[in-house]
């Protein structure tokens, strides 16, 4: 799997379409960056993004093996990933609320974004970018969003110095990818039933998971 270490990039999502648009990128692969200058989250909303404060990752999976995905299910999967990876790193039990948000105690400690590129109707790959928090950093508070919270704050000193962060970004790609072949093989009712485990309170799941 190849992997790509940026300085400082737009964002890393971007810097996959790009990757794979001029032919550089035809196989699965994970891009991380020191620094964004335009970090997104859903809905077109900013993620902050301040130097070496943060993971800032992208996983791509290409060719992917499905004609249809839709980016809900996909999504949750790779919060159940997340989630997975965050507390095997570090102890953190992490809460999911719909559609991308990880939570610590009514916090927000990263995000995720799911993009596909689609060709001829099918899935040509799938871009999953996933933002933790994990230094102390000047953060702005969004009003639609909850206040910022990131690993340092939430983990012993001695704990957060013998944070591995590259073993911490291997297990996000390896548990974000897992999860996605757990829901090509088994389906989305699969993956809602575990996502549901993590759910944070007061949460619920799009009405198209609620059938």
């Amino acid at each position: 799997m190849r992997s790509f270490y940026l300085d400082i990039v737009d964002s890393t999502n971007e810097e996959a379409k790009r990757l794979i648009r001029d032919g550089t990128l035809r196989e699965p692969a994970w891009l991380l960056a020191r620094e964004q200058t335009a970090g997104r989250g859903s809905r077109g909303r900013s993620w902050s993004s301040p130097r070496d404060a943060g993971i800032y990752l992208t996983v791509v999976e290409i060719p992917f093996p499905a004609d249809v995905a839709p980016t809900t299910a996909l999504t949750l999967a790779a919060g159940v990933g997340c989630a997975e990876a965050i507390r095997e790193a570090t102890g953190i039990e992490v809460q999911l609320k719909p559609i991308n948000d990880l939570y610590v105690a009514g916090r927000k400690l990263g995000g995720i974004l799911t993009e596909t590129i689609i060709q001829n109707g099918a899935i040509e790959a799938v871009i999953t970018g996933i933002g933790v928090n994990v230094r102390r950093a000047d953060r702005p508070v969004v009003e639609t969003s909850a206040r910022p919270v990131c690993i340092e704050e939430l983990v012993a000193a001695d704990a957060f110095t013998k944070l591995d962060i590259e073993n911490f970004v291997a297990s996000l790609v390896t548990r974000i990818r897992s999860r996605h072949a757990d829901l090509l093989k088994h389906g989305p009712d699969r993956i809602r039933r575990v996502w549901e485990r993590y759910e944070a309170p007061g949460a619920s799941l799009p009405d198209e998971w609620n059938a």
